[in-house]
Order: structure tokens, then C-alpha cells, then sequence
């Protein structure tokens, strides 16, 4: 077979299945293959459906680090190209950099002499923009942030056929997950701003992200926030072919993706792996499921309305400034971590939880942790929780060069019983949460008064919280309970 029919074939090849054009490009960059899993063709083929004009709302929901963007993205900005160069895409991501980078990479497929020897498609001179390229039959992508500016470009030609898409790849960010804010911000954003990019309504929108809350972009979606069907691709790490589509996805069209029961790519992912994941609730369930949990009364003792609730809790001056200490029992690799928190009383007679400095280490390293957060702060003392080892970790203190004020407290109750007061304080409005607290928050969600933390964790960043605002508000157990609901009390 000659040079000429070889190139001749490869390019019907790519032409035909995206798969092999993925595939095929992925070694001429990278320059080693791609391991190709069956959740990989699933999902091309689901995206020829789009191509061919089978689709033009679609969903995929698939765990990070299971190749989405390389396929959905990168790929088909290019394929797309290649199929029509006259096709105009528009995509999104919650980063402006991330969704930069992933239209250069697309870019620079097209520039390839590889594809060039395929499809002789020429770009303007003014292509080297990473946000804005251009082939000169009038094709290219324009590439922002979800929050960037969207308008004065539209996906897609008014002809027939394929001729472009929009693609929104993670729209949210984990970080923003629980922020009301964010996360409506980017929901309503696309009824009102992003829907409408499109030269015609047929022009294909693709939304492809992991899930992080139920009320996501995908979860608005799939629940009739656009009024919108949208066909849905839905693929989580472990497979039950058994369980039912959710109710409450009355916009949806669930998609078979004809994959067995078991680990959707036990490459990646298998039994070795299921305690590390299954160790974080909401991540697990939400990230690697795609069912994200609505914490409610019934499952968390700090519910996520109550999360909402305490960020947009106003606060004026504050008074005093402490910084809590619930030291691990022991200070392995595998040990649980040393919660370090600071907080705030304010002239209004409300509480703030500010910083979030708990991690892993040696006595040492927590002890210059604590310490630098309490000279940055301006605090006036350090609570210590003593029941393991109050004298170890005053004397880890000392050692560590600290000659402030520190404060001995000893839980002599359960977790939850010790908590009950601070709830009560959030149910009440009393408490602020400044940003930057997303694992705190998460680590309160995912506390159950009956289980606790999922994989018998310690809850030490709860703990150390809970202890700062139990000395700030002088909380203790010979002052009356503040309100809390009777299914909290044990």
C-alpha cells in the first residue's frame, strides 16, 4: 500500500469513527497510545449521535480523570474541523486558563502537519489567539470562562448539517460547590446569557462535568431548569445496571450505555481503590457516582441549609480571636489529621470561622502551624482539647516557641452532645463562615450524629470548630441548651 492510499484510508478512518481520530492524534502529541476503555467508545459514539443530528441537548456525567475533556473537547473541536472547517465552536469552562488550554491543544491539532496532510485547512494569520482562532472558510472556537464574556459570538452556522457546538466542560469548580452564589450564578447565567449563544436552536449544546451538588448545572438542568429535554449520558465508577433513573430528572432522557455492572474503568479504578474513595461521603457519591447527596435534617447535623445559611451572615468588628486545637491521637501517614481553626467574636455578638490551617504531620510541624496562624491573626489564645495528651501538646507549644495564653478544655461528653450548642448557634444566625472553608464545610455535612464521619474518621476540623466557638460563646454544659431539634439529642 502506497503513502498516498494509506493517508487516503487513515483519513476515511478518522472521518468515520471519532474514536480512531482521538486515538490517532492523541499519539501524534503525546506520542505514545491512548489506553482506550469501553466507557471511551460509549461515549463517541454518543457524540457522532450529536455529529449526525441524532442529539442536539446533551448531558454526560462521567468521574474526573476518565478522559471527558480530551474526548468531548479537545477531540471534537478538532474533529469537528476536520469534518466541516466551517464549523464554529463556543466553549466553557469554570476556568478561563483550563478552557484556554484546552482550545490551544485544539488548535494546535489542527495545525499539526499530520492533520494538515489530512485536511489542508488554512487559519487566519491572527489564529494564534488561544481565545479566538479562525480557519479562513470561516470556522474556529472561541474559548472562557463560564462567567466570561459570551456575547457578540454565536455557536454554529444557520445552514444545515453539522457546523459547530457549544461546549460547556465543568462549569463549577468543586471549591464553589456549596456556595449558593456560585452555583445559581452559573444556572442562571445559562438561561439568561449562554443559551442563546447560537446562530440556530438545532446547534448542538454539550454540557460534560462530574457531578459536585444536586443542584449543579446538570442537576438544573435534568430537573427542567432551561425547559429544556436534554439527552442524558450518565456514567458512574461502579456500574448498577439495576438502579432506577431518578425521579426527579423530568428533563431527562437516559442514554444506555450497554456497559456491565462493576467499575466503569478498573484501570483506573477497582476494589483496591473502593475504602480511599468511599472515605469521603459527598465526594464519592457526587464526583465518582454522579448522585449527589442533598444533605438534609435527617442525615447531617450541620444540614446544607445551614451551610448556606452562615455565608451570608453579617458580622461588624471583632473583639477576640482564638485559634483551636484537636490534636490526633497518634501522628502517622495514616492518622487522622490535627483539626487547626481559628475564630472570631465580633462587637454584634456574633461568631466567624475564619481559617482552616488543620493537616497532617509531626507534633512539630502542626505546633508552627497553630503558631503561625495565631500571629497572623492577632489571637489571644490557643484552645488545646486535652483528652489526648493535654501536657504533650501544651509542651509541643512551648517547645515550638510559643509564650501566649493557652487554654485547657476536656471533652468529657460524645462529639455530638458537645456539639448540640454550636448547631444551635447556626440554626440561630449567629455564625459567619469566611471563604476559603470548603473542607471544614465539607467535613460538617458529612458528619452524621449517628455514624459520624464516613470510613470512621475523626472529625478533628469539626472538633477544633466546634471547641472555638463553644469558648467564644462561652458555652457550657451547666447554661441551658439553646434550641436544637429533639433528633440531634442522644
Amino acid at each position: 500500500m502506497t503513502a498516498d492510499v494509506l493517508g487516503h484510508v487513515r483519513r476515511d478512518m478518522c472521518e468515520d469513527d471519532p474514536l480512531y481520530f482521538m486515538r490517532y492524534f492523541f499519539k501524534q502529541r503525546m506520542g505514545s497510545k491512548m489506553i482506550v476503555a469501553p466507557h471511551h467508545e460509549v461515549i463517541m459514539r454518543t457524540m457522532k449521535r450529536v455529529m449526525d443530528g441524532e442529539i442536539s441537548r446533551l448531558i454526560i456525567n462521567v468521574p474526573p480523570g476518565y478522559s471527558k475533556t480530551e474526548l468531548c473537547t479537545i477531540s471534537m473541536m478538532a474533529y469537528g474541523l476536520a469534518i466541516n472547517p466551517r464549523a464554529k465552536f463556543l466553549h466553557l469552562s469554570y476556568s478561563h486558563s483550563l478552557a484556554l488550554l484546552n482550545s490551544s491543544t485544539a488548535r494546535g491539532i489542527v495545525k499539526s502537519p499530520a492533520f494538515q496532510a489530512m485536511w489542508p485547512i488554512e487559519l487566519k494569520d491572527d489564529a494564534d489567539s488561544k481565545a479566538m482562532w479562525w480557519t479562513e472558510q470561516g470556522g474556529g472556537v472561541y474559548a472562557t470562562s463560564s462567567a466570561g464574556q459570551v456575547t457578540g459570538f454565536r455557536a454554529g452556522h444557520m445552514d444545515g448539517g453539522f457546523s459547530g457546538m457549544l461546549l460547556i466542560d465543568d462549569p463549577t469548580k468543586p471549591d464553589d460547590a456549596y456556595s449558593e452564589v456560585m452555583r445559581g450564578g452559573v444556572n442562571n447565567r445559562y438561561n439568561e446569557t449562554i443559551a442563546s449563544r447560537l446562530a440556530v436552536e438545532s446547534v448542538p449544546i454539550i454540557v460534560i462535568m462530574q457531578r459536585i451538588h444536586w443542584d449543579d448545572l446538570s442537576g438544573y438542568l435534568l430537573r427542567g431548569g432551561s425547559g429544556e429535554k436534554w439527552h442524558h449520558l450518565n456514567l458512574p465508577v461502579i456500574i448498577d445496571n439495576n438502579d432506577p433513573y431518578p425521579g426527579d430528572y423530568t428533563h431527562g432522557i437516559p442514554i444506555d450505555h450497554g456497559l456491565p455492572d462493576g467499575w466503569l474503568w478498573p484501570v483506573k479504578h477497582g476494589p483496591e481503590q473502593e475504602v480511599a474513595l468511599k472515605s469521603h461521603r459527598r465526594k464519592f457519591w457526587a464526583q465518582y457516582m454522579q448522585k449527589p447527596i442533598k444533605r438534609d435534617e435527617e442525615t447531617s447535623l450541620w444540614p446544607e441549609r445551614l451551610i448556606t445559611k452562615c455565608q451570608s451572615v453579617e458580622v461588624r468588628a471583632p473583639t477576640r480571636t482564638i485559634v483551636a486545637i484537636d490534636p490526633a491521637a497518634s501522628n502517622s501517614k495514616t492518622s487522622d489529621a490535627h483539626g487547626i481553626v481559628m475564630a472570631r467574636k465580633h462587637d454584634c455578638g456574633k461568631f466567624s470561622l475564619c481559617k482552616d490551617r488543620t493537616r497532617h504531620g509531626s507534633p512539630s510541624e502542626w505546633a508552627k502551624a497553630a503558631i503561625s496562624l495565631y500571629e497572623d491573626s492577632n489571637a489571644d489564645a490557643i484552645v488545646i482539647e486535652t483528652n489526648q495528651g493535654g501536657d504533650m501538646c501544651e509542651d509541643t507549644l512551648r517547645n515550638a516557641g510559643f509564650n501566649g495564653r493557652i487554654i485547657r478544655v476536656h471533652a468529657s461528653k460524645g462529639k455530638v452532645i458537645r456539639a448540640e450548642p454550636v448547631v444551635a448557634l447556626y440554626e440561630q444566625g449567629m455564625v459567619r463562615h469566611e471563604a476559603g472553608l470548603h473542607d471544614l464545610e465539607e467535613e460538617m455535612m458529612d458528619f452524621d450524629p449517628v455514624t459520624g464521619l464516613a470510613g470512621g474518621k475523626s472529625p478533628n476540623r469539626v472538633d477544633a470548630a466546634v471547641w472555638a466557638l463553644t469558648e467564644l460563646a462561652d458555652l457550657s454544659t451547666s447554661q441551658p441548651m439553646l434550641f436544637m431539634p429533639s433528633r440531634h439529642r442522644r
